[in-house]
């Protein structure tokens, strides 16, 4: 069959969209980048807010009307599958997130449409990550937190470490694709292997990445303050080895103790500035993102001015913010909420607080010339680099891919960092 795979939302969602690519072609199928060209389109979800799961009831309808049979998995299946009404329901197939590996099994049990398709065309670039220098790699399934607003524990439950071994071969296959940036993904990556006591947990497994053959380097994803305080010491020694980008993504997403109590993050505020204390005094680079929830039924005037102070006095380079939504099944979503435009008050404040403080961060390095790694293609023939703390440097022209050269840094936006090449080609920062 000719399969069509489509994949939104986070890494860990795009890293399942890529797998499920590769198990479908391993298993004699064809892959095509034109769902008008497909047998089955295979949608992965997203449901992390309501305008989310709103697109994906839309893009589902958009392929269930051009393509004959659909397969949809991720976040959505099974909890919320009851949106996915209309004439193209017959023929969707709904794939829980722990059963994605049985996608070629289940390829050869639906019936087969030809209806005249034509012959896939091949496409100009890979339809995954094939010789991509970007791959992402899932290592964990649900996580060990319980925070009251959050559909995607609910929708991938309680923590399952995809096993070490396992990790390694599919970064060292991700690398012998031609990937150069390996991002390891899942809802919490810092409690990797806690379900295991007495077992390796995410250190060790760094350690034993970074021993891989081959020039890449990795971004360690998305983590929780609750599972990196347990291992904070030795989780930012391993990442100061040159085989890493000097790189915290740790949501906060609240600057109160009464709201994060509610949220029941298992963290204080206090706890999580010393993560990111500990983080910059052994890596003075690091790069900081973190997340923050506007809007959250309990959170006061008083509630939101701590989390303007606490972006003030951090200076993240990357503050992503969310008004909050209220999901099914959440116990947050029973909570009486607050007037929408006090939201969206609240969130442009925030936004433009961060836009600032972004900016702040960014101006110190202008003028400085550093190594930088091409890793993607931007809009109007320029390229994407990335600084080793993972700061994102727009270069004006097109670049080789791949390989690390020195870049001065001549500006910056709130959001990235300009720069010039000033050799074609430097050794990375080992």
């Amino acid at each position: 069959m000719r399969v069509y795979v489509e994949g939104f939302g986070c890494t860990q969602n795009l890293g399942e969209a890529n797998a499920l690519r590769r198990s479908a072609e391993a298993g004699g199928h064809s892959l095509v980048a034109d769902p008008s060209e497909a047998d089955v389109g295979v949608l992965v979800t997203c449901g992390v807010i309501g305008a989310t799961e709103a697109r994906m009831v839309r893009r589902w309808k958009e392929l269930a009307d051009r393509i004959p049979q659909m397969v949809v998995t991720g976040c959505l299946v099974p909890l919320r599958t009851g949106l996915l009404e209309g004439e193209g329901r017959a023929r969707t197939t709904f794939l829980p997130i722990r059963e994605q590996s049985r996608l070629p099994q289940l390829l050869e049990e639906l019936p087969y449409h030809d209806e005249g398709r034509s012959a896939p065309r091949r496409s100009a670039s890979p339809p995954y990550d094939e010789g991509s220098p970007i791959s992402e790699v899932p290592i964990a399934q649900g996580c060990t937190s319980h925070c009251t607003y959050c559909f995607s524990r609910l929708a991938r439950g309680t923590l399952r470490s995809v096993p070490l071994s396992r990790v390694l071969a599919d970064v060292n296959g991700a690398v012998e694709r031609g990937a150069r940036e390996v991002r390891l993904a899942s809802l919490d990556t810092s409690c990797w292997g806690a379900e295991r006591a007495g077992e390796a947990r995410l250190p060790e497994l760094l350690h034993a990445v970074a021993e891989l053959p081959g020039e890449f380097m990795v971004r360690v994803g998305m983590m929780s303050p609750q599972s990196l305080l347990g291992i904070s010491p030795s989780y930012f020694a391993v990442l100061d080895h040159r085989r890493f980008f000097q790189f915290l993504h740790l949501p906060v997403q609240s600057g109160s103790d009464e709201v994060l109590g509610a949220m029941r993050r298992g963290y204080t505020v206090e706890e999580f500035r010393r993560c990111v204390e500990a983080g910059r005094s052994r890596l003075p680079e690091l790069m900081l993102s973190t997340d923050l929830i506007v809007g959250f039924p309990t959170e006061s005037d008083a509630d939101f001015a701590k989390s303007l102070r606490l972006v003030e006095e951090l200076d993240p380079e990357v503050v992503n913010v969310t008004r909050f939504s209220p999901r099914p099944m959440t116990p947050a979503a029973r909570l009486p909420p607050l007037r929408s435009r006090l939201v969206k008050e609240r969130s442009r404040q925030l936004a433009a607080l961060r836009m600032r403080t972004a900016r702040r961060r960014l101006e110190r390095w202008i003028g400085r010339t550093v190594p930088a790694l091409p890793l993607e293609r931007g809009p109007g023939g320029t390229t994407v680099a990335r600084l080793p703390n993972y700061l994102p440097v727009v270069l004006p022209r097109e670049q080789r891919l791949g390989e690390w050269g020195a870049v001065r840094v001549d500006g910056c936006r709130s959001t990235y960092l300009l720069g010039t090449p000033v050799t074609a080609e430097l050794a990375p920062p080992l």
